[in-house]
């Protein structure tokens, strides 16, 4: 009887010691106004255009740039390397805690519906998971992780030791009261990139004969998003910035890819704008890859979209 009350004792105490554990990650994260997720919630940006996508606009759109020109307050909410459901979720904690948003733009280019390209990061979700729409998009886009997540401590354990640095900052920054995040206004500037360092890391993922294929999941998310958009009044854009031209050849069924996106825009009663025109797009030397510019990229892109923003967001509807 003793031995078996000496192994409850343990099993409870781990349980304990577990789910405690959890609360720490999740407190630590929560506060750390670095990530995205938190700094919305935390430090609303109080903006009216609200810039969203993967990390091409985390690159390239920034309100420091842009807001001078357009006089509309922005806020990059874009995060590298994330699809629509992730997009998704984002847009749905920011509508949450913060003011709506009189527009949004959002990224699509084909790749965005191709499951090889970009992903679902379920761990940005971690310590919401007890939100059930949360919970939802988690499961249907990640099930592998989900089922851990049943476990105590499992939904960061599951990512070894991918959190500790971010919730230890995030202590930090509870500690110090900080307010703000080190890029405040949600623009990552591609300063340290340039053509020949970064291009090579494409060349793999990148064929010279690439195909794209339509995820039904990724297809969904978009529409959800946008829907999620237009359920809160906000006038969504569709955007895709410039692709370097000397890459175009290669994107075998691009135009097969772009009609999908403009029929969706259709459907959904949404505008879809391509700068496919622009003179930058023939010359490398304002790009890093294919899709992402340097600085002197971005500073002439910002340029265009402010121009494109003063003459024709304003008016338009979200039906």
């Amino acid at each position: 009887m003793r031995t078996f009350f000496k192994i409850g004792s343990v099993l409870f105490a781990l349980l304990a010691t577990l789910l405690l554990l959890e609360k720490v990650y999740d407190f630590g994260l929560k506060h750390n106004q670095n990530i995205k997720m938190s700094a919305i919630q935390n430090s609303p940006p109080n903006c009216e255009l609200l810039i969203h996508g993967p990390c091409e606009p985390l690159w390239m759109i920034s309100p420091a740039l842009l807001d001078p020109k357009t006089k509309i307050p922005s806020y990059n909410l874009a995060l590298s390397h994330s699809d629509f459901a992730d997009n998704y979720l984002h847009l749905y904690f920011y509508l949450k805690h913060n003011v709506a948003p009189k527009y949004l733009l959002l990224y699509v280019t084909p790749e965005s519906l191709d499951k090889n390209y970009n992903t679902f990061n379920s761990y940005r979700f971690a310590p919401y998971l007890s939100d059930s729409l949360v919970r939802g998009v988690v499961k249907e886009n990640d099930p592998d992780y989900f089922k851990w997540t049943l476990l105590p401590s499992m939904k960061y354990a599951f990512y070894n030791n991918k959190f500790n640095f971010d919730a230890l900052q995030g202590f930090k920054h509870y500690a110090t009261n900080r307010k703000q995040a080190y890029y405040p206004d949600g623009f990552e500037p591609p300063t340290k990139r340039a053509w020949g360092n970064h291009a090579a890391e494409f060349a793999e993922l990148y064929k010279k004969n690439t195909v794209f294929k339509v995820d039904p999941l990724r297809e969904k998310y978009l529409i959800k998003l946008i829907r999620l958009a237009k359920q809160n009044q906000i006038k969504i854009i569709l955007y895709e910035s410039p692709v370097l031209n000397e890459a175009l050849p290669s994107q075998v069924n691009r135009t097969e890819l772009l009609n999908k996106i403009k029929f969706i825009a259709k459907s959904e009663h949404v505008p879809f704008v391509q700068f496919d025109n622009l003179p930058m797009a023939k010359q490398k030397k304002y790009f890093i890859s294919t899709l992402n510019f340097n600085m002197a990229g971005v500073k002439l892109f910002n340029d265009t979209l402010a121009g494109f923003i003063n003459r024709n967001m304003v008016g338009f509807t979200t039906d």
